[in-house]
């Protein structure tokens, strides 16, 4: 870039493709360069694409289009407006004109290009003269007349001040550790966009390439030129866009049309995201542990986070050398990664899981990578581009490569890794260190993944560009989730950035910062300049990424600003000269003395996730950004282009609402704020900080601000803020079970902020209200709006709701109205509760509804813990039109789907109950039975005295107030068909919905056996019927109630073979519904009701559980009422036991969320008790006011009992734990006892085998001679001879000669037999072991006792 071989070429024609006979028609132009044959032939082309959008390109053959452009050319579109072109053939020039914008291009000498904006006599845009467009070496160079005094913006993300005027800027990315705000440049982000504004107009110029170039913004200056900006460019030829606009916002929008609007980001980022590189490089405690404790330690000070930035010291290698390999797990630290995603889940905390796209030389794929062609080449090698990467520690590096993402295999190579990460529960690719700063130009791509431009054969990454591979990094990522998670909105977080990978990427960062006042303040113009360049989900490392631990007010200080931006996050890497591996963290409860200080700023932050999430919403369809310059749509006012708000690094607006202001240095208690102006009739701005005064528009104000308290945040009247909770919530009412419990989006609050009444002692001497809001003769109306969806489906799926609120001074009341609409199915949750209202600290003037808002209802809620007054308001007619399409949906969905059963019996009947209350006469209470044909009769008739239809006893006048309820069975037909039928007929049920008035909506609860509470309003604007719904284990009770007659008609019905007699729930219910029926006038009866008797009958089944659980650890020795286990349990007793525990395990988790439910069923109650009816009777108001004052005390009692839940829970696992251990012992206490026995078989086996053998030797010893003395005991001997004769007889001899061969033959036959049937070397135990060093007898029987020693013994004996 520091050569310079510039060519201009000064004679052009036109081209031959343009025709002479069409030019005057085309909105373009077409030249070519006129020289010398060894001048190379340039190519300039002039076209307009859309009214104020034009293209513009310089190419010659060495330097062509570039190949993988960031912007696809669009097809020219100029809807009503119709081109008209003017071409002067002498004056070689041409007009091209296009509503209020002109271009004028002349040839004469280098073609120069000035475009023109209402009229205006002054070019708001025009080439150097005589050095427009130039040929540099491999490159090119683009000469630009600099408006001098006029404001620049852009470039992706530029150091400090916003202005960017007067300096010099290298367009490529840089890993920028440690950066200085206002100097250094490079930084992360590759984005040629440059956007100069002026009070008359505004142009933007973008460049697609993503070749390294630069931009220089009047810094050069030379004699003869004069002052001038040039953009130059390393490798090929110029495509350029010219965008036009009377306003910054209409060149950010337009160019966001060209290259894409940003990308949805979720919900859930809109709150607390932490991190911190320490967590994941902790060997002891684990990695994992390290960022559970995180997690819990956030929980237990009482500060809300959404989600986790896991940094890379999860994929260290566990042996030397110990590096980072990205895709890889260190097995110690994070030894089952599912489980780890699961538990961070279950606090509702999201991961993101740092990746980085090199891998170093000592990777385990390495090799493999390196074969299949995954890296760049070396030109000079053809092998692997090698480069010094980072490593392990701070300043550690090692040698590996960087993957080739226009090569398949690197391309797929992540691709894959992404998907197995998404498979372990990682919700987040965190794509960092991907600016591909790599040394040399001639490095070579593969060019697999990207079209290659017909007849183009280079492939150095000079030329396709560095920032390409961040591009496809971004779309590997995000395609790769995308396919992992379909129904999910995906999202990619990014350090460096080009426009085309802000397409696959929602969200990026300023780096890694350094902890310094000067760095805070400079934050904000990177942040406004990456707003100008659809980088609009933006933030900072709150703190500091890199230096010194921040002081407790420079914490809080960072924090307050860092509340009110697009991204939150507090995540850093503080290494120092003894330490540079792990690294310290900032917590932002680290200081006791400021932490209540930050936990109320990160809840503000989540009270404001609706109004910060409404701005992402309009970032991503209308590509406004969320943090704004100050002149953001003032730019008729004046002062908004001076020198100190122009640097843009002091103060800013964060919405349409709110302008925010910080404080810079230690010490220091106010700020100097400058509060921009619309005109005359600009009713100024309020602060909402003490003292909480008005102050003027189109002035300076010093604002008190100590550090204690709040920076400036100042609210623009007339604005509105939608609020919510102070914790996390999800906007789906099914639980979602990876992460249950999560807190649910029914609360919606709008902060509005109206002009006071009258000069007040604070307003401001040279101020005035508005005239049209302190007039009493009319309504000076203020109207905002903002937008919901459910934070997390696919941006396509996603459908919206659009939330208007309009409010007023007329006299001494302040009027609102407020009203939604729908695109789709989507609803908040927190509709059917409406909207609070909140007034500005100080505001005493009383809320009524707008016109036209009769079908609405107000309520005062008194104050909250700030001291604003809160006015509730309902949203009626509005809802019922959207919802009609849906409770339509419900009602024919339930007509083909439900199935019905007979009723039981002969003379099928149903349970009926009917309650009256008058005036002049006691509350009846009737119950029996009716059969089919009678229940619409009974639902459909006023009651009478006896609360039976009047048909059936007599005639009956106006009643004051009814309920009826109907019992319905519902059965399992088989369990084949896991949907219930309702024990009635199809046509009974139907009449009796519509004799209700029931909201069909409800029927797809039922329908879903839905479990939980909705309220639904009626679908017809003359109508005051509300539908209830409360669906449990047990049953289903679905009631409407009409606030005009105050009659309740109910359906009960009983879930899985529930009998209303047999059922505990049903026997509560109607017990309290007795005691509790002078209060059927109350809407809400039936919902305390429902609460009550739950209470009432888990008590009873808590008490039950408990006995068990008792009993139990009794019979195991682990109560505190038996030391030990007084009689060995079997095996039976012990799996019986388990058993029993399970139940009330499961028993107990689901009576917790019972409680849960009939929490939100009071919770309700309280929110909605005093209600707008038409007839508004004082019986009406004693019954509500009845129950309202039972709640505390009946929400004391449940929390109790949720109490002992836990208590029970855990005694419950720690005696799960116990009955394991003891089944573990007895199995193993069982297999001792088998091994036991099995050895005294085997020792008497071994006796009886020795006693066999003595017989057998014996019976050897005299068998042959008991056999030969048989044989010759006749002549053999005489035992009477003759006298001079000898008992022996001379043959004698022959007896020994066959008996003494004989018994040796039996004895060699027997050992020879024995010897080979036994092992070899065996224990004999007449002859002993064969061999020297025999054991003898004693020893054998010492080394037998000592083996049984060894054994476990059996458990009684272990009791014993």
């Amino acid at each position: 870039m520091f050569q310079q071989y510039e060519r201009v070429p000064k004679s052009y024609g036109l081209s031959a493709e343009y025709s002479e006979a069409g030019r005057e028609k085309k909105p373009s132009l077409s030249l070519v360069s006129i020289g010398s044959n060894s001048d190379e032939k340039c190519y300039f082309n002039f076209e307009a694409l859309r009214p104020n959008v034009f293209r513009t390109t310089f190419t010659s053959a060495q330097h062509p289009l570039p190949p993988y452009p960031s912007a696809k050319r669009p097809e020219p579109s100029f809807g009503s407006t119709s081109p008209e072109v003017s071409f002067h053939v002498e004056e070689r020039s041409q007009t091209i004109k296009l509503g209020d914008c002109r271009a004028f291009i002349g040839w004469s000498n280098s073609p120069v290009v000035s475009i023109f904006l209402d009229g205006q006599q002054k070019p708001l845009h025009r080439d150097l003269d005589f050095r427009s467009y130039a040929l540099d070496g491999t490159g090119i160079a683009h000469y630009l007349v600099h408006n001098a005094n006029t404001l620049h913006v852009g470039l992706g993300e530029k150091a400090a001040p916003m202005d960017l005027t007067g300096r010099s800027f290298i367009i490529t990315a840089s890993d920028t550790f440690g950066y200085d705000a206002y100097r250094t440049d490079p930084l992360y982000k590759h984005i040629p966009l440059l956007i100069n504004v002026t009070p008359k107009g505004c142009i933007g110029i973008f460049s697609t390439s993503h070749s390294r170039s630069t931009w220089s913004l009047g810094s050069e200056i030379d004699g003869m030129w004069g002052h001038f900006k040039v953009y130059r460019q390393a490798h090929g030829g110029l495509e350029e866009y010219l965008i036009v606009g009377k306003t910054v916002a209409e060149v950010v929008r337009s160019y966001a049309e060209l290259v894409g609007f940003p990308l949805l980001v979720p919900r859930y980022m809109m709150g607390y995201v932490g991190g911190g590189m320490k967590y994941s490089m902790t060997d002891s405690p684990r990695g994992c542990d390290s960022v559970l404790n995180f997690i819990k330690n956030a929980e237990s000070h009482g500060m809300p986070c959404s989600a986790f930035q896991m940094s890379s010291g999860y994929t260290v290698a566990e042996t030397e050398p110990k590096t980072r390999n990205v895709f890889t797990w260190n097995r110690h630290r994070f030894p089952d990664p599912r489980e780890f995603t699961r538990e961070c889940h279950k606090h509702g905390v999201r991961l993101l899981a740092n990746v980085k796209p090199y891998v170093l030389a000592n990777h385990p794929a390495y090799p493999e990578l390196s074969r299949i062609g995954a890296f760049f080449k070396d030109p000079n090698t053809m092998a692997p581009a090698v480069a010094r990467l980072w490593s392990a520690g701070g300043g550690e590096s090692g040698e590996g490569s960087h993957i080739d993402f226009t090569s398949k295999a690197g391309y797929d190579w992540w691709y894959k890794g992404v998907k197995d990460l998404k498979d372990v529960g990682i919700d987040v690719m965190w794509n960092d260190n991907n600016e591909f700063n790599t040394p040399s130009d001639d490095w070579q791509c593969a060019l697999e993944t990207v079209t290659v431009p017909p007849g183009e054969t280079r492939k150095h990454i000079g030329l396709w560009g560095r920032a390409l591979n961040t591009e496809l990094n971004g779309k590997s990522s995000h395609d790769a989730t995308v396919e992992a998670e379909p129904g999910v909105r995906p999202f990619i977080l990014t350090r460096s950035a080009t426009a085309g990978t802000m397409q696959y990427c929602a969200s990026s960062w300023s780096g890694d910062n350094v902890t310094s006042w000067e760095g805070m303040k400079g934050a904000n113009a990177l942040a406004l300049n990456a707003g100008f360049s659809l980088i609009q989900c933006y933030g900072h490392d709150i703190g500091g990424f890199e230096g010194p631990q921040p002081t407790p007010e420079h914490l809080v200080r960072w924090i307050q600003l860092g509340i009110h931006s697009p991204r939150f996050a507090i995540n850093c890497y503080k290494t120092n000269d003894n330490e540079s591996l792990v690294g310290d963290v900032i917590e932002p409860w680290q200081y006791p003395s400021v932490e209540h200080i930050i936990r109320d700023a990160i809840k503000r932050r989540y009270e404001l996730v609706p109004y910060t999430y409404s701005l992402m919403l309009k970032s991503h369809r209308e590509a406004v950004p969320p943090q704004r310059w100050t002149g953001w749509g003032y730019e008729s006012d004046p002062t908004v282009w001076t020198k100190e708000l122009l640097k843009g690094d002091t103060q800013y607006w964060f919405g349409d609402a709110l302008l925010v202001a910080g404080v810079y240095e230690p010490g220091v208690s106010s700020a100097r704020v400058y509060l921009p102006t619309r005109g005359a009739d600009d009713p100024g701005f309020l602060n909402l900080s003490a003292p909480y005064q008005f102050l003027a528009a189109g002035a300076w104000h010093e604002i008190s601000s100590t550090w204690h308290s709040s920076i400036p945040v100042l609210a623009r009247v007339g604005s509105a803020i939608p609020t919510g909770k102070p914790k996390p919530t999800t906007c789906l009412a099914a639980e979602d079970p990876e992460f249950p419990g999560t807190e649910k989006d029914d609360y919606r609050g709008v902060e509005i902020f109206p002009p006071p009444l009258a000069q007040l002692p604070h307003w401001p001497g040279d101020a005035q209200p508005a005239s049209s809001s302190a007039s009493g003769a009319g309504t000076g109306w203020f109207r905002s709006a903002w937008l919901e969806d459910d934070g997390v489906s696919p941006a396509e799926t996603a459908d919206a709701c659009e939330i208007r609120v309009a409010y007023g001074v007329a006299g001494d009341a302040i009027r609102v109205s407020v009203e939604y609409t729908k695109e789709g199915n989507f609803q908040p949750l927190w509709l059917p509760k409406g909207v609070a209202v909140v007034l500005p600290v100080g505001e005493e003037r009383a809320v009524e509804l707008g016109d036209g808002d009769a079908g609405g209802s107000l309520q005062d809620l008194g104050r909250d813990g700030r001291g604003r007054r809160i006015w509730k308001v309902c949203l009626r007619a509005y809802r019922a039109i959207i919802m009609d399409e849906f409770a339509q949906l419900s009602r024919e969905n339930f007509e083909v789907f439900q199935r019905y059963g007979d009723a039981i019996g002969p003379d099928p009947k149903h349970r009926a109950i009917a309650v009256h209350a008058s005036p002049d006469a006691p509350t009846t209470y009737v119950e029996k039975d009716l059969e089919l044909d009678h229940l619409l009769k009974f639902f459909g008739a006023r009651p009478s005295s006896n609360g039976i239809a009047p048909d059936e006893n007599g005639g009956g006048g106006a009643r004051a107030a009814s309920l009826k309820l109907v019992v319905i069975d519902s059965r399992l037909e088989s369990w084949s068909n896991p949907s219930p039928s309702l024990w009635t007929s199809k046509d009974a049920f139907l009449r009796l919905v519509d004799v209700m008035d029931m909201n069909p909506s409800a029927l797809w609860l039922l329908r879903s056996e839905y479990d939980g509470f909705h309220h639904f309003q009626s679908l017809s604007s003359g109508s005051v019927v509300d539908t209830y719904y409360i669906g449990t284990s047990s049953f289903v009770l679905i009631w409407t109630f009409d606030r005009r007659s105050l009659h309740t008609h109910a359906l009960w019905i009983l879930r899985q073979q529930s009998s209303l007699n047999s059922n505990a729930p049903a026997a509560w219910f109607l017990n309290v519904l007795r005691r509790h029926q002078n209060h059927i006038r109350s809407p809400f009866l039936l919902a305390y009701v429902t609460a009550l008797g739950t209470c009432c009958t888990f008590d009873g089944e808590i008490s039950y559980r408990a006995h068990v659980v008792r009993l139990i650890e009794r019979q195991t020795g682990y109560s505190t009422h038996s030391s030990s286990i007084e009689e060995r349990l079997g095996m039976q007793s012990l799996t019986v036991s388990i058993k029993e525990v399970g139940e009330v395990l499961n028993h107990n988790a689901n009576k917790e969320r019972h409680f849960r439910l009939m929490e939100n069923v009071l919770d309700f109650i309280l929110e909605n008790a005093i209600e707008c009816v038409d007839t508004r009777t004082e019986g009406e108001m004693a019954s509500t006011q009845c129950l309202l004052a039972a709640i505390p005390i009946l929400k004391t009692r449940m929390h109790a009992s949720q109490e002992y839940l836990k208590y029970l829970k855990e005694r419950a696992e720690r005696l799960s734990t116990v009955l394991f251990a003891l089944l573990t012992h007895e199995d193993s206490a069982t297999h001792a006892e088998l091994a036991d026995a099995s050895r005294q078989i085997a020792e008497a086996a071994q006796r009886d085998s020795s006693s066999m053998k003595t017989v057998a030797i014996m019976t050897m010893a005299f068998l042959p001679a008991t056999f030969f003395a048989a044989l010759f005991s006749v002549p053999s001997l005489d035992w009477r001879p003759d006298p001079g004769q000898n008992v022996v007889q001379p043959n004698f001899w022959i007896y020994w000669a066959f008996t003494l061969p004989a018994t040796a033959l039996v004895f060699g036959l027997w050992l020879l037999f024995d010897y080979r049937a036994g092992p070899r070397g065996r224990r004999n135990p007449i002859y002993g072991t064969g061999g020297a060093g025999g054991s003898s007898a004693e020893e054998e029987e010492e080394a037998r006792r000592s083996r049984d020693e060894e054994r476990p013994r059996s458990s009684r004996s272990k009791l014993e």
